[in-house]
């Protein structure tokens, strides 16, 4: 019977050994270099189309192709006109290249038709009527400026009021900050003669058909930066309700507090406020994406004042949690001076708190379950 009690003794001295270690979590910076970390911008989508004034989509009819209609809204952009002449049945159209960069030019089209009146606004997505596909495909224009391309042709057989020619592509997206255009006509023939339908005069109006996400940075300012260990800088053009997702290596943890490291310049735009959130989803949003795949819980929020001094280490912002998250969604909903500021930057963060990870044997617990045995094997003796 006393081996009996002796046993239950050293296992239950073990187990609680055990117990106490598993159940201790430890205090410590819980982000380091390599975790998984991507650009967001809370913001809903946007429809990106805008173009300079002089740059209007009504240089398009001016016959003109020295003048250019401009659309920063690039990939998706395009017009909707009406024609002063009526309807028509456009079965070919003919673009001319504007004054510069090549890369701008449309690399593809899709030409819709109505006979809806338009409702659309100009530089809307220009979806306010019902629209027939007429053609679509790929452009091939001339590398030389101020140039007519190739006549296009299709077949088309029904007649309507007004036409929408959007461009999906451009020639290199990567270095083309929008899609440019000199003149355009389309005609009623099938190898572009006869009288242009477009004129001078033709109601027109910018478009673009694909919604942008506020999310935006150099590829050499990317959110891994504020991990990196270094006074790189995180930039986001997303500006206010930008911030980060980050899934530490560590694994579960409960963060408890954390600190920003102010870039090296343009204090305005220094996050002034803060609202981090917690899931333990698996992490499947993308980079410069909202940041909405995984159900986020709002874990706390709050405002904060960074230094004024570039490079500098700002005070332990507190956060009331006990609740251990996988994940963290990082959004900075005001910046310092959004007038002044067209991003938000950072160049370090670290969140601190506990990790709820079972951590190696200690020592002492070692010693003890070595000690255990020790009896056990005296006894049995």
């Amino acid at each position: 019977m006393r081996s009996m009690y002796r046993w239950m003794y050293c296992a239950a001295l073990v187990a609680a050994v055990v117990a106490s270690s598993a159940s201790k979590v430890s205090a410590a910076e819980l982000l380091a270099p390599g975790d998984l970390i991507i650009a967001i911008d809370v913001d809903p989508p946007y429809v990106d189309s805008n173009y300079p004034g002089p740059e209007n989509p009504g240089n398009l009819l001016d016959n003109d192709p020295t003048t250019k209609y401009l659309n920063f809204g690039k990939t998706g952009s395009g017009f909707i006109v009406t024609p002063l002449s009526g309807s028509s049945t456009v079965q070919s159209f003919q673009l001319n290249t504007a004054n510069d960069a090549e890369a701008r030019d449309p690399a593809s089209f899709e030409l819709y038709g109505t006979n809806s009146a338009i409702s659309s606004a100009d530089n809307s997505e220009g979806n306010g009527e019902p629209w027939t596909l007429i053609s679509a495909g790929d452009l091939f224009l001339p590398s030389a400026r101020v140039s007519a391309g190739s006549v296009i042709s299709f077949a088309n057989v029904s007649a309507y009021t007004s036409y929408k020619m959007l461009f999906p592509t451009v020639k290199d997206a990567i270095n083309a900050n929008s899609m440019q255009l000199g003149d355009a006509a389309f005609f009623e023939s099938n190898d572009g003669s006869g009288p242009n339908v477009l004129s001078p005069g033709d109601a027109v109006i910018a478009v673009d058909n694909i919604l942008s996400l506020e999310s935006e940075h150099f590829s050499f300012q990317g959110a891994d930066k504020v991990i990196d260990g270094t006074l790189d800088k995180y930039l986001n053009f997303g500006e206010e309700n930008s911030g980060f997702i980050v899934e530490p290596g560590v694994g579960a943890s409960i963060v408890t507090s954390f600190q920003i490291t102010t870039a090296f310049d343009a204090e305005a735009r220094d996050p002034a406020s803060w609202a981090l959130y917690g899931t333990n989803d698996p992490v499947t949003s993308t980079d410069n994406s909202r940041g909405d795949a995984e159900a986020w819980t709002l874990i706390d929020a709050g405002s904060i004042v960074l230094p004024t001094d570039r490079d500098t280490l700002g005070p332990i912002v507190n956060v009331s949690n006990s609740t251990a998250y996988s994940a963290y969604r990082m959004v900075f909903p005001t910046v310092k001076d959004a007038n002044d500021a067209n991003s938000m930057q950072i160049a370090e963060v670290q969140f601190n708190g506990r990790i709820l990870a079972i951590p190696e044997p200690t020592t002492a617990m070692l010693s003890l379950i070595g000690l255990s045995g020790l009896v056990l094997r005296r006894r049995r003796a």
